[in-house]
């Protein structure tokens, strides 16, 4: 089951690429948030919407996945 909403898929698809891997050191993770902040953006603001969007777009998928639990559970118990 996959657990990733779709529409975040085809952004990737249309919009954007993978070239490497985040260093292990975090690389310049620490710069870029004071780069958004420079420009104006409000950086708090936006990861808090961003964690509050992310957790309701997997609400959904974590609900399936638990009735199909659910479900093949209550049918292996039918079998026993």
């Amino acid at each position: 089951m996959n657990t990733m909403p779709e529409g975040t898929l085809k952004a990737l698809a249309d919009h954007g690429s993978i070239d490497t891997i985040l260093p292990a050191d975090g690389g310049d993770c620490e710069e870029i948030p004071d780069q958004f902040a420079k420009t104006g953006i409000n950086v708090n603001e936006v990861a808090a919407q961003l964690q509050d969007e992310g957790a309701k777009s997997f609400v959904k998928p974590w609900n399936d996945l638990m009735d199909v639990i659910a479900f093949k559970s209550a049918a292996l118990r039918k079998v026993s």
